[in-house]
């Protein structure tokens, strides 16, 4: 029963370390920020090709057609599951992150197509270009966890499909 004064005191130290306010990585109210990246920004990273911290759609295109050559192994114009897995593992550290497979194949014909490749990544460049200014900085390319999009949920049996594959809200 001695120690209770020590673990008191060591949790109102340590809730004291989580909430200093108007430090560096601590939001308004003084909780840390909490924020994500996803596996394409590191793709997109690399597409800035004039190394100045912001890519354009030009790049994000220019990047996708270089991109997509890369994983075109065999030349014949599109990528099949074992090309595209390939890629994904050398690019994006496996086929278990996003973008995935499926992403791309918008037709499910388990064939991408150079123009289904490119339209996803562009796609996927807009969602972060939060201003609509035709060009991504670092700082859009963070997103705090209350801005990622939210994940789709399946309806379960026998329940009508909603937006984003849920329930209909009848609110």
């Amino acid at each position: 029963m001695r120690f209770w004064p020590f673990a008191l005191a060591a949790a109102f130290v340590l809730s004291a370390c989580g909430t200093s306010g108007g430090s560096r990585g601590s939001s308004s109210n003084g909780d840390p920020i909490r924020a994500l990246l996803s596996t394409d920004v590191l793709l997109f990273s690399d597409f800035d090709a004039d190394s100045d911290y912001v890519v354009t759609t030009a790049e994000i295109e220019t990047g996708a057609t270089s991109e997509f050559a890369r994983a075109d192994v065999n030349r014949d114009g599109a990528l099949g599951p074992i090309e595209f897995q390939t890629w994904a593992n050398q690019v994006l550290g496996g086929t278990m992150t996003p973008p995935y497979r499926l992403d791309f194949d918008r037709n499910v014909d388990n064939v991408i197509s150079a123009e289904e490749f490119r339209n996803e990544l562009v796609a996927r460049g807009q969602t972060y270009d939060s201003d609509e200014s035709g060009s991504i900085t670092r700082a859009e390319f963070v997103r705090q966890l209350n801005q990622a999009r939210p994940v789709a949920r399946r309806p379960t049996p026998g329940e009508p499909p909603g937006p984003g594959g849920g329930p209909i809200d009848r609110n």
